[in-house]
């Protein structure tokens, strides 16, 4: 855990403003942002690597401020989203093709080489099949909340879907995790909605209504239609690299003539993998920057269940989780783990919310890449506090409150057995 102070010895170049200062980061003005877009270069990487890398960073953080400051959170139908949609449905069309030109040859080819040929072609199709996102996986490593098992939060997300308007997820899911999220499952769609549990000791009421509200816009907007729609250009080229990329060293071999065709597919296979490997980087950067306004368009939702206020805490809360993380821990007493672990969070968030506005401006730093999927929780917050204020359209009363806390602790309890079983185990 680190410090975040302020010095008033130098100040910014630009404003004169006192810089902000924290351990192992460079200084950066809090006003003006001067050389928060300062990214060193990591000293176990390549030269070629902290080139690109930075490059990326330095790019992330001036489409990120220029997204912050944007009045507009609507990015449906932009010329990207477009030509990747576009690019899916021409993959789709090949994978169609792949397999009936692969069947078309065992069938009907020759006795050797058209099968072979034939084989090949349906190894790649199914390679690069389209996948939709199932519900057993989820199940394995999470627990199904149904509404007999936590009725006062099933009611409560009835009730901020009612206010805002937004499908209903047809089944919770807790998981052990600090994060939330929506996902479709199946080619019969079912909503799913999936809360870590952690992320739910650290939130007061008022800010999982935030979160919640957040999610059910996305159900409310189709975000995972629209997802589905450019995986196939999301993932193909990805999937494509790694299925040419060599796997055996030219040192696993002796001098033989299997090593000069190693070395031959060495070089034709690993052009060809990073060819398409950088085909997979330029199409995800395009969708990156989609998926980050969209996650604007989704806080909107956050405000309006919750009010600005609290979607505001409940961004803090994500920048704060660096050190939110190191309190979770097994050193509880059995029995008390979620009531120890709300009250340790809690008392740590207090204490950093004198700090928070520089975590917020650390995470910028931080999260800054054309490829994440989601701004810095610092642009959220810039881009959320530059909007017209709205109250709460759904108010958790304190008894409500507490109701939801006994709900909760079960889950944070299953947690705690699981850390110390892995202790045991270790």
């Amino acid at each position: 855990m680190f410090a975040v102070t302020t010095t008033v010895r130098t100040g910014c170049p630009h404003c004169d403003s006192p810089l902000t200062t924290a351990p192992g980061e460079a200084p950066w003005c809090a006003g003006c942002e001067w050389n928060l877009d300062h990214f060193p270069a990591d000293e176990r990487m390549s030269w070629f690597w902290n080139r690109i890398a930075g490059a990326d960073q330095r790019a992330g953080f001036r489409s990120d401020r220029l997204l912050a400051r944007s009045a507009d959170p609507e990015p449906v139908g932009h010329r990207g989203h477009r030509l990747l949609v576009a690019l899916s449905a021409a993959i789709v069309l090949a994978t169609l093709a792949a397999v009936a030109g692969g069947l078309w040859l065992i069938v009907a080819g020759g006795p050797f080489w058209p099968v072979v040929f034939g084989l090949v072609l349906l190894g790649l199709a199914w390679a690069v099949r389209p996948r939709f996102a199932r519900l057993r996986p989820l199940l394995k490593t999470s627990y199904r909340v149904d509404p007999a098992k936590a009725p006062v939060l099933h009611a409560l997300i009835e009730r901020i879907a009612a206010a805002l308007g937004t499908p209903r997820p047809d089944i919770v899911l807790f998981t052990f995790g600090w994060n939330a999220g929506v996902v479709v499952t199946g080619p019969r769609p079912r909503r799913v909605l999936v809360v870590g549990v952690q992320l739910l000791l650290a939130l007061r009421a008022e800010e999982l209504v935030a979160v919640l509200g957040h999610e059910l816009g996305h159900l409310a907007y189709a975000d995972n239609r629209r997802l589905l729609l450019t995986m196939p250009a999301r993932l193909t080229f990805g999937r494509l690299s790694e299925l040419v990329r060599p796997r055996v060293s030219a040192a696993d071999l002796g001098p033989s003539l299997q090593l000069i065709g190693l070395l031959a597919w060495q070089l034709t296979g690993g052009l060809l993998s990073w060819l398409l490997f950088a085909a997979h980087l330029a199409v995800n950067s395009v969708a990156a920057r989609d998926d980050r306004t969209v996650e604007l368009r989704a806080d909107e939702m956050a405000a309006r269940a919750a009010g600005t206020g609290a979607a505001l805490r409940a961004v803090d809360a994500l920048a704060t989780l660096p050190v939110l993380t190191e309190y979770v821990q097994h050193h509880v007493p059995k029995g008390e783990a979620a009531a120890t672990w709300r009250r340790m969070l809690r008392s740590v968030r207090e204490r950093e919310s004198a700090r928070a506005s520089a975590r917020r401006q650390l995470s910028i730093r931080a999260n800054a890449s054309l490829f994440a999927s989601h701004p810095a929780p610092g642009r959220r917050y810039q881009w959320l506090d530059g909007r017209p204020r709205v109250e709460a359209a759904v108010v958790v009363a304190e008894a409500e409150a507490e109701a939801l806390e006994r709900e909760i602790a079960p889950y944070a309890e299953a947690l705690h057995r699981t850390m110390l079983k892995e202790i045991v185990h270790d």
